[in-house]
């Protein structure tokens, strides 16, 4: 599927941060529109976050167009209609205290993704600001997490599937450390969706996994879906769909691995993307 020249898509998936939503974390009214038409091309739009599917911007969240959504970097898939959770891939608990173990030393966040919400430990959510994480994502990332007087352990202990883990790091040293702390943990993999995080998933869950599974759900086609994304955690997802788009402001990797690019997501580049194509 190429742009200008192709069918119409029969489904669109988009990343959020840094994709769909500008780095003000405002959502482009030409975005807005895009979905409008998709809506009425009866096009279903997917957001594909690394957010839990709560904190997707209401106003995407709730959109006609929007029938179902992926959240936790492809652990969770929800039918937003319904508000059902169609499918939820966890972390092996084990896995999840022995990475504790590994960077409780470590000056770093450690973010629990559970049951669909997102936990925090208070000491660490407090000490966010000193991250050096840009004031639009830190001021979405306080909103999103709820700060817990519960250590990591017990956090654990009373979820019923710990869905991801984020750590944000402070200095280069508490990056090089939680780096090694990963490295052979059976039952983990691991990526980016910030420059300064590493985003912990059970083995095989990505946003690419998020995709084929709805796909075989609805009965689409990958080949017939478009994806769009910016980060490291995107890959996958650009890699499973017929047509990925990667965004003027992502990473090379994103680019390299991308079918087309699009202007940057403070230019509306979904919709500037999709007008060519509907």
């Amino acid at each position: 599927m190429r742009a200008g020249n192709a069918k119409l898509p029969k489904m669109v998936f988009a990343d959020m941060d840094g994709t769909f939503v500008a780095t003000d974390k405002r959502v482009p009214r030409k975005n807005l529109r895009i979905l409008d038409a998709l809506a009425s091309l009866g096009i279903p739009f997917v957001p594909c976050t690394g957010r839990p599917v709560s904190a997707v911007p209401h106003k995407i969240l709730m959109h006609r167009a929007t029938r179902y959504a992926v959240g936790a970097n492809g652990a969770v898939i929800q039918d937003v209609n319904t508000g059902q959770r169609l499918h939820v891939e966890g972390i092996r608990k084990s896995a999840v205290m022995e990475l504790y173990e590994r960077v409780r030393e470590l000056n770093t966040t450690f973010d629990v993704f559970a049951d669909g919400e997102v936990f925090a430990e208070r000491w660490r959510y407090e000490a966010m600001g000193s991250y050096g994480i840009d004031e639009p994502t830190l001021d979405m990332l306080r909103k999103v997490r709820q700060p817990v007087d519960l250590n990591v352990p017990e956090l654990v202990q009373r979820a019923h599937a710990v869905e991801k883990i984020t750590c944000f790091w402070k200095s280069e040293s508490d990056c090089a450390g939680l780096s090694k702390a990963i490295e052979g943990i059976p039952g983990l993999c691991s990526s980016h969706g910030h420059p300064r995080n590493f985003e912990l998933q059970a083995k095989g869950v990505s946003k690419g996994f998020a995709l084929e599974w709805l796909c075989e759900h609805t009965g689409i086609s990958t080949s017939a879906v478009v994806a769009f994304g910016d980060e490291s955690n995107d890959i996958p997802l650009l890699e499973a769909a017929g047509m990925g788009v990667a965004m003027q402001n992502a990473i090379p990797e994103v680019q390299a691995v991308a079918d087309a690019t699009t202007t940057s997501n403070d230019d509306a580049g979904v919709a500037r993307f999709l007008e060519r194509v509907l």
